[in-house]
């Protein structure tokens, strides 16, 4: 009996284990999600554009620190030249929370493969949750 209970917590602890490590994944919706960690009107993380079946990067989740209740985020990603630009929408106000995709849009229709980030305007060290 000992053995069994044994074997089963052991088998638990190594499937908890397995789905911690593992990325985020697309959603039903078929948005690959990660998450990147904000600078202050910069980008500290980066990631690429999936080719999911998301055409927009937007924010699904956010965490600003600084007790103000959520941030300004932008979105800078590489052009066809190979330069970091930003984004031609301006910062917008999110609260911190999760929102359904489509709220929040960054950046519409980014090519697959295009690395991206999301500076927020007034608080470094923040987080979002992005699907793309």
């Amino acid at each position: 009996m000992k053995k069994t209970t044994a074997a089963l917590a052991l088998a638990g602890a190594v499937a908890t284990s397995l789905m911690a490590l593992a990325p985020t994944a697309s959603a039903a919706d078929g948005c690959q999600r990660d998450w990147l960690t904000t600078g202050r009107q910069d980008t500290w993380s980066t990631v690429q554009k999936s080719g999911s079946g998301c055409h927009d990067v937007q924010v699904v989740e956010a965490s600003a620190p600084g007790g103000a209740g959520g941030d300004s985020y932008r979105a800078r990603y590489v052009n066809a030249s190979g330069a970091w630009t930003w984004a031609s929408r301006p910062y917008q106000w999110i609260p911190n929370g999760s929102y359904p995709v489509n709220k929040y849009i960054l950046v519409s229709d980014l090519t697959t493969g295009r690395w991206f980030g999301v500076a927020a305007y007034n608080y470094v060290g923040g987080a979002v949750q992005v699907a793309h």
